[in-house]
């Protein structure tokens, strides 16, 4: 009975998840070329305090889509594994 609504269920949050990895891409790739045209900025006035920061955040980005990227699908896995079996 329930297995229809588990189906449609996964099939919509597979449809979800597709579009947050496309939205999180276009928002990476658009943070990244933020911090180069800083950077880029910082460098060619000489304001290594600016060109610094546009490299630390730079990073800050890397760790934070490959955060997304690795962690949260294992913890998907981990809560559809730990859910308790139906009464019935």
């Amino acid at each position: 009975m329930f297995d229809e609504v588990l189906n449609q269920i996964l099939s919509i949050s597979r449809e979800a998840w597709g579009f947050l990895v496309g939205v999180l891409i276009v928002v990476a790739l658009l943070g990244g070329l933020y911090y180069v045209l800083q950077g880029t900025a910082g460098a060619a006035f000489g304001g290594s305090k600016m060109a610094a920061g546009a490299i630390i955040g730079a990073i800050a980005l890397v760790v934070l889509v490959m955060f997304a990227f690795l962690i949260i699908p294992q913890l998907g896995e981990i809560l559809r594994n730990s859910t308790p079996p139906p009464p019935f």
